[in-house]
């Protein structure tokens, strides 16, 4: 026997083949690449560049090319097909990161020419090219781009590049050359460490509204992603801000900011990222200190408004969900995380529906998402799909991760602490009413327990920080509670002692 007696068993009802973590190529790809990216996550570039080379090594052609593939394996194929294009991506994000841009241009032009609509690699690129003072070749490659799209599909290339390209011609056209492309725009503070899925417009509009300067509050409620799409949005800004990027987080509290602020009118564009403002002491006199120094913008996530003159509130709402089973962004950053999170992930038909029906249920919050795409480990896509049918608890753990990580419970419990007694009452009251509400059905809800005044206030209030979501509707303003939120509630108030539960 080829495979030997310890690797392939008898069974009552056929054979079982037993395989080691190590055995199988597409694990040994999945562990690495998850190495590679807590690498560049913690500022090591030259580690992520040969855990992601080490990776990527390991590819001898696309998976499974010789056979005929069913509907299971053409999804568990395409979404490692999707994994390997994004660490070829992240990998040049490496490569740039540790300086190494001068010996790779010819491998980052081989990844472009195999992937032509992957914007990205164009800009990775154009950037490589500019840090090598070959401006030239770096207008030449945009404009390529943009006869290729032009061609094809008939739209030019992203904004995000045509910003690129605008500023890669102003330093041509400027004669600085060499000089302003040896320079790069410096970046304190946590890098972004995810790939955010179905953000495009988010993206774009949030860089808009950052280039006009001042302050920008992303807010949203726990779990959309709202720090993920602002670091990878001042990603795509820095060559907008030549004065540096700098991200202040509860992460990296002591993050430095600069030693001297410039002087009236001579100091260089700076953008500030203000993470999880409300973990971060006083994050409005942060805000107006960052603000008075000239040419600085400030970009802010946080549950509710920081109520500063100037400030423009940007809501970030979940992921689009799928009426049936059509495919949306919740749907593509599911089965990319299954795929991250199980090696060779399988489903069973209808696929699809299966995934739509999961990704519905949680409101497309993208948190949710990706911890029930990582509950695949142990429950199969029909198990996963009929338990969040019947409620959210194999996603709210008791505590909060021993290890920090992000889950429900911790993120979630930490905004609901900060809750007076009057709003946690109200948002008790409210989780137990299913579907949208109206404003009179608050107050009877409320009634007993609230006066009207109090009840208005509360509601306000969390409407204002994002536990509960205000609608337009034809029947005119209606409220709801998003599923993971009303799940968290739930299972607080089934923690609680019966005689404080309306109390």
């Amino acid at each position: 026997m080829l495979l030997g007696a310890s690797r392939l068993i008898t069974t009552h009802d056929g054979y079982r083949l037993l395989v080691e973590p190590d055995d199988l190529d597409a694990d040994v790809f999945e562990r690495l690449v998850g190495e590679a990216r807590t690498a560049a996550r913690t500022g090591r570039p030259r580690d992520a560049v040969r855990c992601f080379t080490a990776a990527l090594d390991l590819w001898q052609g696309d998976v499974l090319e010789t056979l005929e593939l069913t509907e299971p394996l053409h999804d568990a194929t395409a979404g490692l097909r999707e994994l390997r294009l994004s660490a070829e991506d992240e990998l040049i994000d490496a490569h740039l990161g540790a300086g190494e841009h001068t010996h790779v241009v010819a491998e980052f032009r081989r990844l472009v020419r195999a992937e032509l609509f992957r914007e990205g690699g164009w800009g990775r690129l154009m950037t490589a090219l500019h840090r090598c003072g070959r401006d030239k070749e770096a207008l030449e490659a945009y404009q390529e781009l943009y006869t290729f799209l032009d061609g094809e599909l008939g739209v030019g290339p992203c904004a995000e590049l045509r910003a690129l390209h605008g500023s890669i011609l102003a330093a041509a056209d400027a004669g600085t050359g060499w000089a302003a492309a040896a320079v790069e725009t410096p970046w304190r503070g946590v890098r972004p460490y995810v790939t955010v899925v179905g953000r495009d417009h988010e993206r774009a509009e949030l860089r808009e509204l950052a280039l006009r300067g001042g302050l920008v509050t992303v807010t949203g409620p726990a779990g959309c992603g709202k720090s993920a799409l602002a670091l990878d949005t001042a990603r795509t800004l820095t060559a907008d801000f030549p004065g540096g990027v700098t991200v202040i987080s509860p992460a990296a509290a002591g993050t430095a900011l600069p030693a001297v602020p410039p002087g009236p009118g001579t100091g260089p564009r700076a953008l500030f990222v203000l993470d999880d403002c409300e973990d971060l002491p006083d994050p409005a006199a942060l805000a107006r200190g960052l603000l008075s120094m000239p040419g600085s913008t400030v970009v802010a996530t946080s549950r509710a408004p920081l109520r500063i003159s100037g400030e423009v509130t940007w809501p970030l709402s979940p992921l689009p969900t799928p009426r049936a089973s059509e495919e949306t962004a919740a749907t593509r950053l599911f089965v990319q995380r299954a795929v991250q999170a199980t090696a060779g992930f399988r489903t069973t038909a209808p696929h699809p529906a299966l995934v739509a029906r999961i990704c519905r249920r949680l409101d497309g919050l993208p948190l949710a998402i990706e911890l029930a795409a990582a509950r695949l480990r142990v429950f199969s896509l029909p198990e996963l799909a009929d338990r969040l049918d019947t409620g959210l608890d194999c996603l709210l753990p008791h505590t909060a991760d021993a290890r920090g990580e992000d889950t429900l419970t911790s993120a979630l419990s930490r905004d609901h602490a900060r809750l007076c007694s009057h709003e946690r009452q109200l948002l008790r009251l409210l989780a137990e009413a299913d579907g949208v509400f109206s404003l009179s059905d608050v107050e009877a809800a409320a009634e007993p327990y609230l006066l009207p005044g109090c009840a208005l206030q509360a509601l306000a209030a969390l409407v204002e920080q994002s536990f509960v979501h205000s609608l337009d509707t034809p029947a005119g303003r209606r409220f709801r509670l998003p599923a993971p939120t009303r799940a968290f509630v739930a299972h607080l108030t089934a923690q609680r002692p019966k005689s404080e539960t309306k109390g």
